[in-house]
């Protein structure tokens, strides 16, 4: 059904010089303080301006209803599953990430999963992040729930590695679920919380995935391992090179690469003699070549000192 406030193909019925005058009434509102925050005509009026064809308008209005705040979020959730309009989904799913309501935490999540637009997943994606801890169970349910698809866990997996530290205490169960890519996406938010607070904890379930029965979740902890960026996890991306998984391989060829740090380069070089002329040969000179280029050019950008 498509709600007031849109013609029948979705775009603004109001004028451009409507949204003008509101915007600029609100905002003198917002300034005195006087601002009617139970008025549901106007709080639905706002909302309709995310729907202006103007981007900087569009903004103008989504940053007003985040100085509102919680009495527009019931507007922005109904906006954001129902409206007709392209453009006000994708405002309204970005207006979460200001306003941070988790209250509309299942709202997001149905948007993330169910919008036919991949902006307005995207989008909700991101204001689930912005909730930090209180998102990571609608979004671990996300990667277990098997209608959904590699586009949605996607999302959800980069929402987890976002929240990241603030999430932990709620992540590292999740790390016995029996599913690769809930254990792969814990172990990508895992590294965050290591980098941030030396949680060693967390870097236990790091090395533990490193022996992980699935290679996606290997290969993923390569890759925390290298983000690190310190010295002493260098043997462990060396000790990548020789693991039986491709894909292993390469994030720790990567990792290596990027390390700017002169311990790096001998396996890699041990590396890519051994590969000859296989699938890897390519990776494996550039991160030689890459590493050896950065070395001679003294990089500052190098791993931290050990201690």
């Amino acid at each position: 059904m498509i709600m007031a406030g849109t013609d029948q193909t979705g775009g603004a019925a109001f004028s451009a010089e409507d949204n003008d005058a509101l915007l600029a009434a609100v905002s003198a509102q917002l300034a005195a303080g006087a601002f009617p925050g139970q008025d549901e005509a106007v709080l639905a009026r706002l909302v309709e301006g995310l729907g202006d064809r103007r981007g900087l308008v569009r903004f103008g209005f989504a940053e007003r209803l985040a100085a509102i705040g919680l009495p527009a979020a019931p507007f922005l959730r109904r906006a954001l599953r129902q409206h007709e309009n392209m453009a006000v989904r994708r405002a309204a799913a970005k207006t979460f990430t200001l306003i941070k309501d988790p209250q509309s935490m299942v709202t997001l999540g149905e948007a993330l999963t169910e919008d036919p637009d991949p902006v307005v997943q995207g989008s909700a994606a991101g204001a689930l992040a912005e909730l930090g801890g209180v998102a990571v169970p609608p979004l671990l349910a996300i990667l277990e729930d098997p209608r959904h698809s590699a586009f949605c866990k996607g999302l959800a997996a980069w929402a987890l590695a976002s929240i990241g530290a603030r999430g932990a205490e709620k992540l590292r169960p999740a790390m016995e679920s029996p599913l690769a890519d809930v254990r792969a996406a814990v172990v990508g938010a895992l590294g965050d919380q290591i980098q941030n607070s030396d949680d060693q904890e967390a870097l236990t379930l790091l090395h533990q995935a490193l022996e992980d029965p699935s290679e996606e979740v290997q290969a993923e902890a390569v890759t925390a391992f290298g983000k690190l960026q310190h010295p002493r996890f260098i043997p462990v991306l060396a000790a990548s090179l020789e693991s039986p998984s491709l894909e292993v391989r390469k994030n720790g060829a990567l990792a290596l690469m990027k390390c700017r740090n002169e311990a790096g380069l001998p396996p890699l070089e041990t590396a890519r003699q051994r590969e000859g002329d296989g699938p890897l040969a390519t990776v494996l000179q550039l991160a030689v070549t890459q590493l050896r280029r950065s070395l001679e050019t003294g990089c500052e950008d190098a791993f931290r000192p050990g201690s």
